[in-house]
């Protein structure tokens, strides 16, 4: 198991492929870099893929505070120039989608292109007004009381944590997010990752996701965007996927009717080739390019 320390962070990672082209991913919340690997089994030659565990989750370390959007925005970059590349290409899902987002905003003479899968509203809290809107349909996916705030829902994973009864909660949510996956050993993995992740973190990314707002910036953003969804999605609804990528000066949307909220393990080959045709098409020469 491979770590890197930077300056502020020591970061558990995972790389495969030998190429000279860099791809990072990064994984949303309750996540952990395995939420990546059936993507890592298929990375084609020439790419070389980078995914770290966030701050909090998986075996990174968990110092207990930094989980707003732009210390993990910042937490990539330390990760990339600890390793020495720069991530021409990044690959974010849900939360991950946002620090991505964040990351290609400012540093955008980096960033080649972005794919956000599921991404979360760029309007954060604005969306419903005083209404902690995210953290609600998080804590749907809990069976936690439909007004609960993000409090609530903080306080409610540290006491199922320290009773050890977390598990059966986590599995249950991630079947939601999840309906079309396969529940396997791989699946088990995944929610052990989750019921490792700091308390700290899971109160910290709601928090975060629901003041982040960088709506006035999209249109800044000149780099192709790839937008990926499903329509069975339980926490970002499909229309509202479409609104965002119409609103990127770039933005191309890919929503498949038959996958919810992670679309790279429910339908892992799919996603795979709609990927890398992106991210070749990017490559192209500007005159030979399509989008």
């Amino acid at each position: 198991m491979p770590f890197i320390q930077t300056p502020n962070l020591r970061i558990h990672y995972r790389v495969t492929g030998t190429g000279n082209v860099p791809l990072l991913l990064l994984h949303g919340n309750f996540g952990s870099w395995r939420w990546w690997q059936p993507v890592l089994q298929q990375v084609p030659a020439g790419y070389r893929a980078y995914v770290p565990d966030l701050r909090g989750c998986g075996d990174s370390e968990r110092p207990g505070y930094g989980h707003n959007i732009e210390t993990l925005a910042a937490d990539v970059q330390a990760f990339a120039k600890a390793l020495d590349f720069v991530p021409e290409h990044i690959v974010g899902h849900s939360l991950g989608a946002a620090i991505a987002l964040q990351f290609a905003l400012e540093l955008p003479g980096q960033v080649r292109s972005l794919t956000l899968v599921a991404p979360p509203p760029a309007e954060g809290r604005s969306v419903v007004r005083n209404a902690d809107w995210f953290s609600h349909s998080v804590s749907r996916l809990f069976d936690v009381d439909r007004d609960a705030s993000v409090v609530t829902l903080g306080a409610t994973y540290r006491m199922l944590r320290h009773l050890g009864a977390n598990r059966p909660m986590l599995r249950q949510a991630l079947m939601r997010l999840a309906p079309t996956l396969d529940y396997d050993n791989a699946f088990i993995e995944l929610v052990s990752d989750a019921a490792r992740m700091a308390p700290q973190a899971v109160v910290g990314h709601l928090q975060a996701l629901d003041a982040w707002d960088v709506q006035t910036r999209l249109r800044s953003l000149r780099l192709p965007v790839l937008v990926v969804g499903g329509q069975q999605d339980v926490l970002v609804a499909a229309d509202d996927l479409t609104a965002f990528a119409r609103r990127l000066p770039r933005g191309r949307i890919i929503i498949w009717a038959d996958v919810g909220h992670a679309v790279q393990l429910e339908q892992p080959r799919r996603f795979v080739s709609a990927l890398f045709r992106f991210l070749e098409r990017v490559r192209k020469p500007w005159w030979r390019r399509w989008y």
